[in-house]
């Protein structure tokens, strides 16, 4: 299992698979390269990436990472990959290759590669699942998640993960201030204009408790999708395409409960150690799984944060993470013409409302009631439902929404 490092990343959006990965690879090939007598690079996609990569902005992604260097770009929708978000990068002097490398975006900005090793990352958690995870816990008699993480990880983790706690608010407060049109093509069904700050307006006016509350949590998702739609700074948690869900109720709980960012970013420990159990035992990309992989993952992480920071116990931040992700199980990945907008920026809002409720079950249900289905059991379930998805619904552009809405792929 990898380091939370490689979970929470900061970066600019819309995609963590299709922009942060894809200028990390530029970057390693670049390294690998180094002034071999090259004119030009050109960069092959297949996949996901060929279907959809125009609307995430991939290659202004790679431009930005090879400045100063001319590249071109091939979109290839036919050949078969064994991983749907692999790209080819060609070192070429006139029609001769130099050098190649091919990548995989793995999700969530990882990468992996055969030509080029050094972007692998590393297990450092000896752990396959939850299950060992919390068996390890009680036999050491570690008593949370962040305890447990620090001792494996790096000794400057902490300062890392305040970093990632700080980011996450800066996120939110971003998105609350500005206006204006998220930038996408001329589809008319994408003229998307910023609305988290008049749906925080609308809950300020709300009296009732569970109607303010919900809509006060929108309002932070959206505030962070549409910031990450626009390309600015956001957390990786797990992905660009789903990182409205966790900021959004620690904020919540930030901003309305006065709750320190010392212990969000205790919180946030037990957040990666689920995200980290998906990342390893299926996917945490949407070209992968789903949209179950982004948003699933994401609603699950920040139930377990919110279990954390009232002091629930490690089996009800697992009760809370099952429920959250079971019932986003078979979420499909359609957005449409490829851009992160339509139907990622509401759904990050609707995952932030259901990771609250998750939340509560976790608080007043498993006291009385021991769930049948492990956080571990509904991880397999969400591999076996992701990989039998059909291509048309896992980020290509071709499927539901997306073609009900006029894909461009």
């Amino acid at each position: 299992m990898k380091s939370l490092r490689d979970l929470f990343r900061i970066g600019p959006g819309p995609s963590s698979s299709h922009t942060i990965g894809p200028f990390a690879a530029a970057k390693a090939f670049k390294a690998l390269v180094g002034d071999d007598g090259f004119d030009h690079i050109e960069v092959v996609f297949y996949g996901s990436l060929a279907c959809t990569g125009k609307g995430h902005h991939t290659d202004k992604a790679i431009e930005e990472a090879l400045k100063g260097i001319r590249v071109s770009f091939s979109y290839d929708i036919k050949t078969k990959m064994e991983h749907p978000l692999t790209m080819t990068f060609m070192a070429k002097r006139g029609d001769a290759c130099i050098q190649k490398a091919t990548y995989c975006s793995l999700g969530g900005g990882a990468l992996y590669s055969e030509d080029d090793p050094k972007v692998n990352e590393r297990d450092i958690y000896p752990f396959a699942n939850l299950k060992e995870i919390t068996s390890y816990m009680e036999e050491h008699h570690i008593a949370n998640f962040a305890d447990f993480c620090r001792e494996f990880e790096d000794k400057n983790i902490d300062e890392y993960m305040t970093a990632i706690a700080k980011q996450m608010m800066a996120s939110v407060r971003l998105g609350l201030r500005k206006t204006g049109q998220v930038p996408a093509n001329d589809n008319p069904r994408l003229q998307y204009y910023r609305c988290a700050s008049a749906i925080k307006h609308q809950a300020e006016g709300l009296t009732g408790g569970e109607g303010r509350r919900s809509m006060f949590i929108t309002a932070y998702a959206y505030a962070v999708a549409e910031s990450s739609s626009s390309f600015d700074l956001v957390v990786t948690s797990p992905t660009c395409g789903s990182s409205g869900v966790v900021p959004s109720l620690l904020y919540y709980s930030h901003v309305h409960k006065k709750t320190s960012i010392a212990k969000i970013k205790e919180a946030l420990y037990a957040a990666g150690v689920i995200g980290n159990v998906v990342k390893q035992n299926a996917s945490i990309a949407g070209s992968v799984g789903g949209c179950e992989a982004e948003i699933g993952t994401a609603s699950a992480m920040a139930a377990a944060a919110l279990c954390a920071l009232d002091g629930l116990s490690p089996y009800q931040i697992e009760y809370a993470a099952e429920v959250a992700m079971e019932h986003f199980l078979g979420l499909s990945c359609d957005p449409v013409d490829g851009f992160v907008i339509i139907p990622c920026i509401e759904r990050n809002g609707m995952a932030a409302v259901h990771a609250y409720a998750s939340y509560l079950y976790a608080a007043i249900i498993a006291p009385i009631r021991k769930n049948q289905v492990s956080f571990d059991d509904v991880v397999a379930a969400m591999k076996i439902t992701g990989d039998s998805l059909s291509e048309e619904y896992k980020e290509t552009a071709q499927g539901g929404l997306a073609k009900v809405l006029e894909s461009n792929c």
